[in-house]
């Protein structure tokens, strides 16, 4: 192996060197091998001295290098700090971006008590001051999905919760396509047709279908039509000729069908008067109790559409019923699809739902005995869905448990929706004998109609299930109606020295029942769920919220002041205060919550909050007269505390009763036995 002179060795392209510690390493690429080469001492020197240099040549770079990327630096800070001073450019996008729709924003899950327990929130230490609890908790949960399947079509299992109370509203002209705008008489009501039927008779024939509910309670209302029709006919101009109506002969058609169970088409279409009387007054009777109107709307029109097509005649279909219907869903999403083919306008004359509730009543004179029966019969909700919580009032004042919604029938209101006819709300036999309680506000009231773009149940509630503010009153709502809250407990008791502590135990077991269905039912508010009220778009939705959320911590926190008094009566008196001072109580609203604890006061004043909130947002409207009778009473509970003197001891009634009267010598002979009065056997009661 040749070896390379120190000189030219450093200058060959072919080698590199390190150096380390004064060592050159040569690396032969041909042999792979590493030449050790020892250099002079003057090499060595001048090593050295270059090894100095090169050191200090280093520091001096580096010292230039860090120089350089200081300044650079912060001159890019201080650019980015003056950026902020410049326009901000901003980036826009068209408007057809895709918008993905979330369906299911909130699962709508009702609180089961079962999964977990339900607490009866009572104050500290309130055992050792015998509060009273529920010992067997009532099972009250149910699926969620049960509740959307069955609230609108099973809801027959449930009791009958009462009828509406009749309201006056301005007289003036409903408009087509009306749910129902004012509050009127049959016969006027039968007047507002014959004004619809003259206006559709100025463009085109027309073919009139009276549609009647063949039920017992609409008996009246169908001789108070059959008396109205010459009237109606008469203004029309179609007894002694239907040539007068312009531009049309035989304008005019007319034909009879009753609704029930079945359909029964009684008059075929005809413009002779006194077949369609005849067919009115003459109507028979249905006792099935089913009154399958929309079924009924479907058949009529299907039949006679040729009086469409092939005549070219408006087909105008004038419902006279009482209830709301049975066949709510399929029936009804068949009828208003074949009323819109063929250009046919629903009109129904009817009667207001109950306000949050689906039953009503009907009184009825059973001719047996000559006695008033009260028969349930359907007639709401105004709504898809009850949307009120269904919680009796305290104390003094009126129940409200015939209060009007001021809208139709849900399922009625969607049919003349849909077909742009006319709803008239009359006070028909449900309305019977009931005295008005004032006049909501038209205006206001149109504020809260309610969605009537729903045909079905789960149509309705995958839209709540988007809103968390509905489910929760959903929820609240659907649980009142199936599991009633008791209503007011003793607010006047009269107890002695042997029985106090017993009869205060019984009373609070009461509202501790009622309290434990309180807190299911307030399990379907989440906490912070208040937070939500303002992004709720709908103002129906806002007062129903306020409205059901206020009642129940209101109803809350008296169960609660009213179990914590009688725990403090019980604890508190012995028998000789029963016998001296305290044996007659008598409970009282107050303002003051002292009893049940921080939570109860801030949910009172809460529940005050939110029902003041209705009374200012939604004056003349069944939200404000709910808000106010609630309001009527404060949360708190106080006791009044009275002595009523016992009655005097036997012995004393002894010496001063008033002497006997002597026997008499001859006692005459026995009067004969009277015959027993038979009991008259009950009355068959019909079914509507």
């Amino acid at each position: 192996m040749s070896v390379v002179a120190p000189d030219t060795w450093r200058e060959s392209a072919e080698f590199r060197y390190v150096l380390n510690d004064g060592l050159n390493r040569e690396r032969d690429p041909a042999a792979g091998e590493i030449i050790l080469l020892e250099l002079a001492d003057d090499d060595v020197d001048q090593a050295n001295l270059r090894k100095g240099r090169n050191a200090f040549g280093g520091l001096l770079v580096s010292l230039l290098l860090h120089l350089w990327l200081m300044t650079n630096l912060s001159g890019w800070l201080l650019h980015e700090q003056g950026e902020s001073l410049e326009p901000v450019i901003e980036t826009k996008f068209a408007e057809n971006l895709i918008r993905q729709e979330i369906e299911e924003a909130i699962p709508f899950e009702l609180a089961n008590p079962d999964e977990r327990e339900l607490e009866v929130r009572e104050v500290t230490n309130a055992m050792s001051l015998g509060l009273a609890v529920v010992q067997q908790t009532p099972k009250i949960a149910a699926p969620a999905k049960q509740l959307l399947d069955e609230a609108r079509v099973d809801q027959a299992k449930l009791p009958a919760y009462d009828v509406p109370e009749g309201l006056k509203f301005d007289d003036r002209l409903v408009v087509k396509g009306s749910t129902g705008e004012q509050l009127v008489q049959i016969e006027s009501a039968l007047d507002r047709v014959t004004w619809e039927i003259a206006q559709n008779l100025q463009e085109s024939k027309v073919l009139v279908v009276w549609l009647l509910d063949g039920s017992a309670s609409l008996t009246t209302q169908r001789e108070a039509v059959a008396k109205r029709l010459r009237r109606i006919y008469g203004e029309l101009g179609a007894l002694e000729n239907t040539t007068t109506i312009p531009r049309h002969e035989r304008g005019l058609l007319s034909g009879v069908v009753m609704f029930g169970e079945k359909t029964n088409f009684i008059v075929k279409p005809t413009d002779k008067f006194d077949e369609i009387q005849s067919g009115i007054e003459k109507l028979p009777t249905d006792s099935s109790g089913i009154e399958n109107v929309f079924t009924a709307v479907k058949q009529v029109v299907n039949l006679w559409s040729n009086y469409r097509t092939e005549q070219h005649r408006r087909i105008m279909l004038i419902t006279i019923t009482d209830e709301a219907g049975d066949d709510f869903g399929k029936p009804h999403l068949d009828a208003i699809a074949i009323c819109n083919r063929y250009g046919a306008k629903a009109y129904v004359i009817g009667p207001t739902a109950p306000f949050g509730k689906r039953k009503g009543f009907v009184p009825y004179v059973a001719p047996e005995d000559g006695k008033t029966y009260q028969l349930p019969i359907d007639l709401g909700p105004e709504a898809a869905m009850a949307e009120n919580v269904n919680l009796p009032f305290w104390f003094s004042g009126p129940q409200y448990e015939y209060l009007s919604s001021g809208f139709a029938p849900y399922a009625l209101a969607r049919l003349v929706s849909e077909t742009g006819g006319v709803y008239f709300l009359t006070n028909m036999t449900t309305m019977a004998g009931l005295a008005p309680i004032g006049t909501f506000d038209d205006a206001a009231l149109r504020t809260f109609a309610p969605d009537y773009s729903f045909g079905e149940v789960e149509d309705f509630a995958k839209d709540v299930r988007k809103h968390p503010l509905r489910v929760s009153v959903l929820n609240a709502a659907q649980m009142s109606q199936r599991f009633k809250v008791k209503g007011a407990p003793r607010l006047d008791i009269r107890v002695t020295a042997a029985n106090f502590r017993q009869v205060a135990t019984d009373a609070q077991k009461e509202v501790a029942e009622s309290q434990y269905m309180l807190d299911a039912m307030l399990q379907a508010f989440p906490p912070g769920i208040e937070k939500e009220l303002d992004r709720e778009p709908s103002l129906r939705w806002r007062m129903a919220f306020c409205l059901n959320y206020a009642r129940l911590l209101g109803n809350k926190t008296r169960n609660l002041e009213y179990n914590y008094m009688l725990a403090t009566l019980k604890t508190s008196l012995a028998e000789s205060d029963i016998n001296t001072r305290s044996n007659h109580w008598i409970f009282h609203p107050t303002p003051d919550i002292k009893n049940s604890g921080v939570a109860s006061k801030k949910g009172a004043q809460l529940a005050t909050d939110l029902l003041n909130r209705v009374v200012s947002e939604a004056p003349g409207t069944p939200w404000a007269i709910m808000a106010t009778r609630e309001l009527q009473s404060p949360f708190g509970i106080r006791v009044e505390e009275r002595f009523i003197p016992p009655p005097p001891p036997p012995s004393q009634n002894k010496a001063n009763a008033a002497p006997q009267k002597p026997r008499p010598l001859f006692v005459p002979d026995p009067k004969p036995a009277q015959p027993k009065a038979v009991k008259p056997k009950p009355p068959v009661l019909p079914k509507l």
